[in-house]
């Protein structure tokens, strides 16, 4: 008995051992490995680069109280324009050298003065139209009730905002802060119609309840129908902060939804042909929370905004306290991946380091570039009072390995290397990288540029400057190492150190045929390309790949920084990126 109870307890621990890394086996069979994945995390991400943070206001010395809900807009001819909101006023600001420098602001809605109730002007947008011409529009809010209505104005320019026309109020709410109306966003469709969404209490003076009301107009902004659609409603909730976009043969617009007690974003739609012909309530299967994997009812996430990426994806923000503290004011900024029908957010990543005790609210997100978007929050992450600021973030696709034969030389030959590096590195410091993968009939290949910036990094130590290349050679999908996974260490000295997985371990192993050469920049980075034979990954032809690239660099206080791909664990090739092997 004694003996067949130690046997029992003998295959307990190794059945345990066994399940310990989802995905391996006790016998190590590539075949077994198939048959044992974990959910791989595909599709593009979206990598911010800490090297671009950037404040747009307050600029020249100027001392602002709160400067806040910005919104950055790239026009037709490559300039860009922001907006953002301060002093009671909406100012407007541009750049027509991709961003390096900005124009001293101009008031674009200011303030003004009704019966002794100043009426200030907030939430400040705008829109290219089709035509090329600019609106934009913004909310009245009078600082006591009673004397003049909240209100939604507009203003248009056909010079690219050299000259403005005067503000047109096309919607007016109550004149008390309860029944007011808010946060104006604007649409185009391929009809040339124009519509202008916002969040309406209007219609609700006897409660607490809130709408998304939309107003048209068919002559471009010129002339606005007189009275608003509701777009939906939830009983006894508030529907806020509407922001819209086109999504095939629908219309997308993300909203706040406080159905769950605490606002979440949701995704409300209607056909493109025939937009809001009834109002989405809460029962409707026209709403939808937007994230995949739905957010605890004790956390905020408010504020939504939207854009369509040129893939097709949406990329959805929020301000939110999840795994923050539960003081809403106190929230940051989070950016999260949807298809292109408006669902499955996730893959949710964080533009802005904010400690607990500071903020980034009253976000948005836009296009930067086609490789590019841009984040822009009210944010103190810096400083005590609430600032603008902006990061870009690059959209990471998943790549694909052409067959280039490259000379492993250190030259980075733009004949070998054809392709953009989509593989960005930097959300940590200054110190960045991009990566690129190429193939043949032997070797995979890659490529790394590092660059330092104001010299963050101390070069040249060997044990902590380098770039780790990690490689899933038959998409194995696996969360932790194994047999079919390889890492590979490389630093500016051409030294490289060779691992492959096994039962849940990096072990070391000595591999023929492995090329590195680099080329050293001194204080501003190196240059870096790798040679992997086929043989030594035991590839399979015609198999996807899935890799991770790691940098790491001691900072100048003497601390390592390692940075993944976004989204991206040493070890779990499940979280790395899928590569498609071209033929």
């Amino acid at each position: 008995m004694i003996s067949e109870l130690r046997l029992f307890s003998f295959c307990v621990l190794l059945c345990l051992f066994s399940s310990s890394c989802k995905g391996q086996n006790q016998e190590n069979s590539i075949t077994d490995f198939e048959r044992k994945t974990d959910d791989p995390l595909d599709g593009i991400r979206i990598a911010w680069d800490y090297s671009s943070l950037k404040r747009l206001a307050p600029r020249d010395g100027r001392q602002l109280s709160w400067a806040g809900y910005p919104r950055v807009k790239r026009l037709n001819n490559g300039m860009l324009v922001a907006v953002y909101e301060t002093n009671g006023n909406v100012e407007i600001i541009s750049s027509e050298d991709n961003g390096l420098t900005w124009s001293d602001p101009s008031i674009l809605f200011e303030k003004h003065i009704r019966s002794s109730v100043t009426i200030s002007k907030a939430n400040g947008e705008l829109i290219q139209l089709s035509n090329g011409d600019l609106v934009a529009g913004c909310n009245y809010r009078p600082s006591n009730d009673g004397i003049a209505p909240f209100a939604i104005a507009v203003k248009r320019s056909s010079d690219l905002g050299k000259t403005w026309s005067e503000s047109q109020v096309i919607y007016e709410a109550g004149k008390d802060f309860r029944n007011g109306c808010w946060e104006p966003a604007f649409l185009q469709l391929p009809s040339g119609e124009m519509q202008v969404y916002f969040a309406n209490e209007a219609p609700y003076t006897q409660s607490d309840e809130q709408e998304i009301s939309m107003l048209s107009s068919s002559d471009e902004g010129n002339t606005w129908s007189g009275e608003a659609v509701t777009v939906s409603f939830r009983k006894n909730h508030r529907d806020g902060m509407p922001v819209p976009v086109i999504g095939g043969d629908e219309i997308l617009v993300a909203i706040e939804d406080n159905a769950s007690g605490q606002f979440k974003p949701w995704i409300v739609r209607t056909p493109l042909d025939k937009p809001w012909i009834k109002p989405v309530d809460g029962d409707s299967p026209n709403r939808e929370a937007a994230h995949h994997e739905e957010l605890p009812d004790q956390v905020y996430a408010g504020a939504p905004y939207l854009v369509r990426l040129p893939s097709g994806e949406l990329l959805l923000s929020y301000q939110t306290t999840r795994g923050r503290t539960d003081n809403w004011e106190l929230s940051t900024m989070e950016v999260a991946i949807g298809d292109s029908e408006g669902r499955n957010f996730s893959r949710i990543t964080q533009p802005f380091d904010v400690p607990l005790d500071r903020e980034a609210k009253w976000n948005s997100i836009s296009l930067w570039d086609e490789n590019t978007v841009v984040a822009a929050s009210t944010t103190s992450f810096r400083n005590p009072a609430c600032e603008v600021w902006t990061i870009l973030g690059h959209i990471v696709k998943e790549p694909v390995a052409p067959v280039s034969p490259v000379s492993v030389d250190g030259r980075m030959n733009e004949n070998e290397w054809k392709e953009r590096f989509p593989l960005f590195i930097g959300h940590k410091g200054m110190v960045n990288a991009r990566a690129d993968i190429a193939r043949d009939d032997d070797f995979l290949y890659f490529a790394a540029k590092v660059n330092y910036e104001s010299s963050e990094a101390i070069p040249g130590t060997t044990d902590d400057d380098g770039v780790t290349i990690y490689v899933d050679a038959g998409n194995y999908n696996l969360t932790c190492p194994d047999s079919g996974l390889f890492r590979v260490f490389c630093n500016r000295n051409e030294e490289f150190r060779f691992h492959e997985g096994r039962k849940g371990e990096w072990i070391h192993e000595e591999a023929e045929g492995i090329k590195l050469s680099t080329q050293d920049l001194e204080n501003k980075g190196y240059r870096l390309e790798l040679a992997i034979p086929f043989s030594a990954l035991n590839y399979r032809e015609g198999n996807d790949i899935r890799i991770n690239v790691k940098l790491s660099y001691r900072d100048k206080d003497g601390s390592i920084t390692e940075e993944n791909i976004v989204h991206a664990v040493d070890d779990a090739s499940n979280t790395w990126c899928r590569v498609k092997m071209k033929p």
